[in-house]
């Protein structure tokens, strides 16, 4: 037995051509996954989060403004989101100092995905009871969200709450 083994050890010879077919075979196979990795980088990569970064930065005392305004509202914004079939519910509260009900507000709601801009979704929030407003998107996958909702005034956004989120 031991003669059939060392036989066919003996007959196997490691040549040039064959150690190049190995040598081009495993990089081949890593240039292949590289690839195939990189490509899909490319398709799935949505941009940058701001059109213009240089503008972002220019505005950002105006923000701190408006951030200061809000607070000093004194306004209480709750929300929360249910799932309902596929798709899911938004609920808002809104409130002034004293808990008294903010009513008759236009509210603007958009569910944004944290990695990909382009699976975000806006929704219609009605009032349902006085400071009470409420939305449904359709068809939403479960996941990471952002919700981001906007009370908005004649001076533009009186307020703007985000809050992270996981919908199954």
């Amino acid at each position: 037995m031991q003669a059939d083994s060392t036989l066919s050890a003996a007959s196997f010879r490691l040549t040039g051509r064959r150690v190049l077919l190995i040598f081009v075979g495993f990089f081949g196979t890593i240039a292949s996954a590289d690839a195939v990795l990189v490509a899909s980088a490319l398709r799935t990569w949505s941009g940058l989060e701001v059109a213009s970064p240089y503008h972002a930065g220019r505005v950002y005392n105006a923000e701190l403004a408006r951030a200061r305004a809000q607070e000093a509202r004194g306004w209480h914004l709750e929300s929360a989101v249910a799932r309902v079939g596929t798709g899911a519910t938004v609920g808002v509260s809104l409130q002034g100092r004293g808990a008294v009900p903010l009513a008759g507000k236009d509210l603007r709601a958009r569910l944004e995905r944290p990695t990909d801009a382009r699976a975000d979704r806006g929704l219609a929030l009605a009032e349902t009871a006085p400071g009470h407003y409420a939305g449904r998107v359709e068809a939403l996958p479960g996941g990471q969200w952002r919700l981001v909702v906007e009370v908005l005034g004649a001076d533009g956004v009186e307020l703007r709450r985000e809050r992270r989120l996981t919908i199954d």
